[in-house]
């Protein structure tokens, strides 16, 4: 009878570590949950012919975490009238001008970033990058985009946002574009005209005043 109780407690034993094995087993081929990708955006603020960093990237909101396979890119094209200039590695010695894809012809007119080269977001944190963005001229309401593909994105509605522009004028000494030979010599006449009146101006208060 001893016996017959020790099989017994055996068999059940067995039988609770095919259950415990069969349940991990079903837990490890369950796949984890998507990231939902949202993108990341500021407004390029400054003066006409200013060059400024702009911070631009995606955020995770969860539920999952990107980690393994393919992490996803985001696409950013620039507003009108404002031109990318560099989009430098940060903490690298790499000298390369962009760490993102530049536009290959004038239909593919955005640069693409693959997130696999920075560490992955993790759920309810952004990856941005510095984006160095000249302002070239006001064009009003221009505006860029910035565009996530994110793989089995369970919220793919909220993958795309705009980038705003808020120009102002440049300084009266910054030329927007370099000089041409004639308006070399009419800036340098208007100057000597300038010059010319304001001495005529302080000749005739000096006279005045000896008067």
């Amino acid at each position: 009878m001893a016996e017959r109780a020790v099989v017994r407690r055996m068999g059940a034993a067995g039988m609770s570590l095919a259950v415990l094995g069969v349940a991990a087993g079903q837990a490890a081929a369950e796949p984890s949950p998507p990231a939902a990708y949202t993108p990341v955006t500021e407004t390029v603020r400054g003066r006409v012919g200013d060059t400024v960093v702009v911070r631009l990237g995606v955020a995770n909101l969860g539920p999952g975490s990107p980690d393994g396979g393919a992490l996803g890119t985001f696409a950013v094209v620039p507003p009108a009238g404002t031109t990318i200039t560099s989009i430098p590695w940060e903490g690298d010695d790499d000298d390369r001008r962009y760490s993102c894809r530049p536009p290959q012809d004038e239909d593919n007119s955005f640069f693409l970033c693959d997130l696999s080269e920075w560490s992955a977001p993790r759920p309810g944190a952004p990856v941005t990058i510095g984006f160095h963005i000249r302002i070239d001229k006001r064009i009003p309401g221009a505006k860029g985009s910035l565009t996530v593909y994110g793989p089995n994105d369970p919220v793919p509605g909220n993958d795309r946002d705009t980038i705003s522009v808020e120009a102002a004028p440049a300084p009266f000494w910054r030329w927007q574009e370099p000089l041409s030979p004639g308006q070399h010599w009419a800036l340098a006449a208007g100057a000597l005209a300038f010059v010319a009146s304001a001495g005529r101006w302080f000749v005739k208060k000096r006279r005045r005043e000896a008067s």
